[in-house]
């Protein structure tokens, strides 16, 4: 029987589904728009797993390149039939997971039936592999000239010594040259398994129609059937960061930084404590790197930080990190300071007007992210195989304690932790 979860705006109503599907609605009446998405855990670190007693290490780059496959089909692009219809439709890879969505006005059903056929029925073909091999080669050279993209990435390789999070979502040309049809097919069947995905679908929507067309649709593509056995298997990791500092050089005008943190990956977390966990550091971010902090200021009005400064808690079930940073002229400078104004703030503590403050503003941004139907559907289901739910959040903020806050500044806002990335210009 569906169960319904109450949310700020509408109700979540969940199934489970043929094959295990996770299966969501999100009701939302009285909306013309409607939107779907579906994600199956597989990212770019599923790199090294076992699969029915057969061990496989994949190159970089394989889950986006089945992104890419899956959305081709003998008629051409599906993007192009999707468009046809009048619907707006665009898959991603992250290093966790790969998802798939659509919005739209009219159309719905037909555009439902033909996301769920892509994702569950592969119809991938030799000749399809090439093709998309040049395009993906194309994508990687251009990421290859975007800093944002690379400071990112060698902040990862700089806080991680072996853990796969350091591999690139796109691969290298080098690495796609090497994924084959066959590669592609198996990690297919080993991850785009009901068991393995999550579903929602957003708006004015009767949630019994819904997973009784999604149940159908499943029962229909044969993915029902039994899963396979698989172990993802992850080398040990550190719990300190592998690198002090890691630099590039890149044809910029004014360099780019991030001072990242390394913080203890949360796999023996469960449930709200893993939402409790990204909300302290969160909350202890904010009042570190946030608009309104005396440090942020400081810097700012010396010219070594710009509006374009922004922080970040990312985390998954096998890794987690606090990051922060934006363009200035002086990188190394600026990350000196950083840190000096953080063990200023460990002695003195973080106050309870600073913490309410800030989780009155974590709210209010939580609560706008509700204006966004497609924005929130691919959230919520990101949380879903996080192993969380989203929709507990303002409870689970609201039950934060200052002593958690504050220890979370104090354990993981700490030099032995950090890890300063930069871009520089190219001499």
């Amino acid at each position: 029987m569906p169960e319904a979860l109450a949310g700020p705006q509408g109700e979540f109503v969940a199934a489970r589904l043929p094959g295990g599907l996770d299966a969501w609605v999100w009701r939302r009446r009285g909306l013309q728009n409607r939107c779907a998405a579906l994600a199956v855990r597989f990212g770019a670190m599923d790199a090294l797993f076992e699969v029915d007693g057969t061990e496989l290490d994949v190159p970089d780059g394989t889950a986006h390149f089945l992104e890419h496959e899956v959305f081709e089909t003998e008629k051409g692009s599906a993007l192009a039939l999707f468009s046809r219809m009048g619907v707006r439709a665009n898959a991603f890879t992250s290093y966790a997971v790969t998802a798939y969505h659509f919005t739209a006005t009219e159309n719905f059903w037909p555009a439902l039936r033909l996301l769920l056929g892509l994702v569950f029925t592969p119809r991938l073909t030799a000749e399809g592999v090439e093709a998309e091999r040049r395009v993906i080669a194309q994508e990687i050279r251009m990421y290859e000239d975007d800093p944002a993209a690379k400071v990112i990435e060698n902040l990862h390789r700089a806080l991680y010594a072996h853990h796969p999070v350091r591999r690139r979502i796109a691969g290298t040309v080098e690495s796609i040259s090497r994924i084959t049809l066959e590669l592609l097919l198996e990690c297919h069947r080993t991850f785009y398994h009901p068991s393995n995905a999550v579903f929602v679908a957003a708006g004015d929507l009767d949630p019994d129609r819904v997973f009784a067309e999604v149940a159908a649709l499943v029962e229909d593509s044969g993915a029902a059937a039994p899963p396979p056995a698989v172990r993802r298997l992850l080398p040990r990791e550190p719990s300190l960061p592998a690198a002090p500092r890691v630099e590039a050089r890149m044809p910029v005008k004014r360099p780019w930084f991030q001072l990242g943190f390394k913080d203890r990956p949360p796999d023996d977390l469960h449930g709200e404590a893993l939402l409790r966990r990204e909300a302290a550091a969160s909350l202890a971010a904010e009042v570190v790197f946030g608009l309104t902090s005396p440090l942020r200021d400081r810097l700012y009005r010396v010219g070594l930080l710009d509006e374009g400064f922004s922080h970040r808690y990312a985390w998954d079930r096998s890794f987690a990190h606090l990051s922060a940073g934006g363009t200035t002229e002086d990188p190394d400078r600026v990350s000196e300071l950083l840190l000096e104004g953080i063990s200023e703030w460990r002695q003195k503590g973080i106050s309870r007007r600073e913490l309410e403050s800030k989780r009155r503003k974590t709210l209010g941004e939580y609560t706008g992210l509700f204006d966004s139907l497609e924005g929130m559907s691919t959230l919520f289901l990101l949380y879903r195989l996080k192993g969380t739910g989203l929709v507990s959040y303002p409870e689970v903020l609201g039950r934060v304690s200052l002593e958690e806050v504050d220890e979370t500044l104090r354990g993981l806002m700490v030099p032995e932790r950090a890890s300063v990335s930069v871009v520089v210009p190219a001499l």
